[in-house]
């Protein structure tokens, strides 16, 4: 008898819990879901920069480095020191899907040493690099140069029929090799920037200034503190606003209607 009321009782324990089991609130199960987080545009991948070879108007062949690709171009010339100071630069426009091109003067030496008599061809080293340029289907050509190589490109802006010129720190005359720069060469109506450091112990700011003042109009006026010289400024605490700032030129340029 005793077994027979413990089985009953545990069959109505085991029913009651049942019964309580199944009259509970379902309990709800929550499934995470994936993060999904904002990522920014991947930058434009660009290939290495390739070797080219190009000819003066006097046949002499020169070497340089193209970058990018695109049918608005931007030559870089560099200064008369020889020193490089264009690649950032090059690789940013590249990068903003244009072409870029940085050549060094007949008159560079590899061990770094300027050879004096060469260095003085260095319009025509600028003119066979705008001639490569013009072979590539290039529709717009924005002539770039620190020093001697803004000079060059001050010079060529009315022959070369450049879109757009940037010059750094450049004279508008070097009388020890009877070159200058006339109103004639920069009488054009594209835009143009010329930048300078207010100290520049190399090419004072007002020899700059001369050339700013040769030129026609449109054209802009931009100087930093300091004493750094051409594409030195780069190197300064100044580099990176430089670089916007020169880059926000060629943009403008290249937005231009021709």
């Amino acid at each position: 008898m005793k077994f027979y009321r413990l089985c009953k009782m545990l069959s109505i324990l085991i029913l009651f819990l049942f019964v309580t089991s199944t009259c509970a609130p379902a309990t709800s199960i929550v499934i995470p879901t994936s993060v999904v987080t904002s990522t920014s545009m991947p930058p434009t991948v660009t290939s290495a920069p390739r070797t080219v070879t190009f000819m003066t108007p006097d046949g002499t062949a020169l070497e340089g480095k193209l970058s990018g690709s695109g049918d608005t171009a931007v030559i870089f010339s560099v200064m008369g020191n020889c020193k490089k100071g264009w690649e950032d630069m090059a690789d940013l426009v590249a990068k903003n899907g244009m072409t870029a091109l940085t050549y060094q003067w007949r008159g560079c030496r590899r061990s770094g040493l300027v050879d004096e008599e060469e260095i003085q061809k260095f319009v025509d080293d600028l003119r066979g690099a705008i001639n490569f340029m013009r072979a590539q289907d290039i529709m717009k050509i924005i002539l770039a140069g620190a020093s001697l190589g803004g000079s060059a490109s001050a010079k060529l802006m009315v022959e070369s029929q450049a879109d757009g010129v940037i010059v750094i720190a450049s004279p508008a005359a070097i009388s020890q090799w009877s070159f200058e720069v006339e109103s004639a060469d920069v009488n054009s109506g594209v835009p143009k920037l010329f930048i300078t450091a207010e100290s520049d112990t190399t090419v004072p700011a007002n020899e700059t200034r001369h050339l700013y003042d040769l030129a026609a109009e449109p054209k802009e006026w931009q100087t930093y503190p300091g004493t750094a010289h051409g594409t030195d400024l780069f190197e300064g605490e100044n580099g990176e606003e430089l670089e916007q700032r020169i880059l926000k030129f060629i943009l403008g340029v290249l937005a231009k209607e021709k």
